[in-house]
């Protein structure tokens, strides 16, 4: 058993996603936003009054990813296929767990005919996020019937050129970087290990790829009937360096410190897959958690994991108790933003 402590989240919007995924934070707005992919939805919440409005793609099947821009509104985003720019989400006015969807279109096609894969319906584009310099990566994955490793992983440059960094993916997932824009942590799902990378920020080059988490991380505290298990799914990184990656099915968000030691295992009781962890709030001292609904997992599980797809968040201000086990000078970080 893990000598690391437990954690416990909770639920703060019952927003019920199918699959919630791509939190980030807008320090400028301070807003909220998450996607549901499923849904092809982009949502977006005030925490401090609990407004709440939701946008909706209805020309794609998916809506995987989101990232703030740099210099102007709207966000760049990965759909099924394309990477496209979304216009400035619409201003959240209602209190309310159920916003009803407003129908928008995309503003620009950034890059279509992204690779073969894609092209022949074989996949489709998952995460995504910007470097320090503002490039967007994305990765996609296989679809069940196209077979496993046939995901890749791409760059979108400053020159809007489209590179393959690799492929022989199977579910591309978390990616961030740390401060100074030199290092990169990437997740692919089949593998279930967390992998560091060389990176150059200047060139956008991705080097000397290894373990950094490896599979089945110890288990913690959960109900005997549910056994330990998942595997990595979203991450980010905090302003000390320190991963926080979600596990899918394994009910339980890790922080990693640069070391790879454990910090700590943050729950989310009563639901079975978080996807993804952002730090926001007035001094990024609030840990966000999208997850999805116990469904996407293909297994019946919603009575023992009612709150599956809820929002859940964690404090980590001052006195806390996860700040009583990272110090005084810790920070939490932003994701970074889109240069185009």
């Amino acid at each position: 058993m893990s000598q690391a402590p437990v954690i416990d989240a909770e639920v703060f919007i019952e927003c019920q996603n199918d699959l919630g995924e791509g939190i980030l934070w807008d320090s400028k707005t301070q807003l909220l936003h998450w996607v549901d992919i499923p849904k092809c939805e982009l949502h977006t919440l005030d925490p401090k009054t609990k407004k709440y409005s939701v946008d909706s793609y209805p020309a794609t099947k998916h809506l995987t990813a989101v990232a703030l821009r740099q210099s102007q509104p709207g966000l760049v985003a990965s759909i099924t296929d394309k990477i496209v720019l979304l216009p400035a989400p619409t201003t959240p006015t209602e209190v309310t767990t159920s916003p009803k969807p407003v129908q928008r279109e995309w503003e620009q096609v950034l890059a279509s005919n992204i690779s073969a894969v894609l092209d022949e319906g074989k996949g489709r584009l998952n995460d995504g996020g910007c470097d320090t310099q503002g490039r967007f990566l994305v990765g996609s994955m296989g679809l069940p019937e196209s077979g496993p490793k046939v995901g890749e992983f791409f760059s979108y440059d400053l020159d809007s050129k489209v590179t393959r960094l690799w492929d022989r993916v199977g579910t591309s997932n978390g990616l961030g970087w740390t401060a100074d824009g030199k290092t990169m942590y990437y997740i692919d799902s089949l593998i279930d290990a967390i992998h560091i990378l060389d990176y150059d920020p200047t060139t956008g080059e991705a080097s000397s790829r290894r373990e950094f988490a490896p599979p089945s991380p110890p288990p913690m505290p959960l109900s005997p009937s549910i056994p330990t298990q998942g595997v990595y799914d979203g991450m980010c990184l905090d302003g000390q360096g320190n991963v926080w990656a979600a596990r899918w099915s394994d009910q339980r968000i890790i922080g990693f410190r640069p070391d790879g030691s454990i910090i700590c295992h943050i729950r989310v009781p009563g639901c079975y897959s978080p996807t993804i962890p952002c730090f926001g709030g007035e001094n990024l001292e609030t840990m966000y958690i999208a997850t999805a609904h116990s469904k996407m997992s293909g297994k019946d599980l919603h009575d023992k994991f009612p709150k599956s797809g809820d929002l859940f968040k964690v404090d980590f201000g001052s006195g806390s108790e996860v700040r009583q086990l990272l110090g005084d000078g810790w920070t939490g970080a932003e994701r970074h933003r889109f240069a185009g």
